[in-house]
């Protein structure tokens, strides 16, 4: 069984700082409670290298309350980056067992005309 929904977000514009503000809708439990520590790498594909790794330790991925987080993608990362898409995904890296916090995003890149 597959599943896909495609909201419409805000593409990155190379060298411009990128934010996304996700919210998990749940009374059964607190999603990002304060303690939680995560990683996200961005790729062209899942397969491709890393082009940045976004972790709460360096202050990429924010969380918010119990029940948002914010990606912070600085503009200096995505600077030489060409158009087309990245792909991202979450993963909850404080616990012994790694958790996927089960979405990907596909994000399209817009490169900057105006490069400072």
């Amino acid at each position: 069984m597959s599943y896909s929904q495609y909201l419409k977000g805000k593409a990155i514009q190379t060298g411009c700082e990128w934010r996304l503000k996700i919210k998990v809708v749940s009374t059964a439990l607190a999603a990002f409670p304060s303690t939680a520590k995560f990683t996200a790498q961005v790729r062209t594909d899942a397969e491709s290298p890393v082009l940045a790794t976004l972790t709460t330790q360096a202050g990429n991925i924010i969380r918010v309350d119990n029940t948002s987080i914010e990606i912070v993608l600085p503009g200096s990362v995505s600077a030489n980056w060409s158009a087309g898409k990245v792909v991202m995904d979450v993963v909850r890296t404080d616990l012994t067992d790694k958790i996927h916090l089960g979405f990907d995003l596909e994000i399209p890149v817009k490169r900057s005309v105006t490069r400072l």
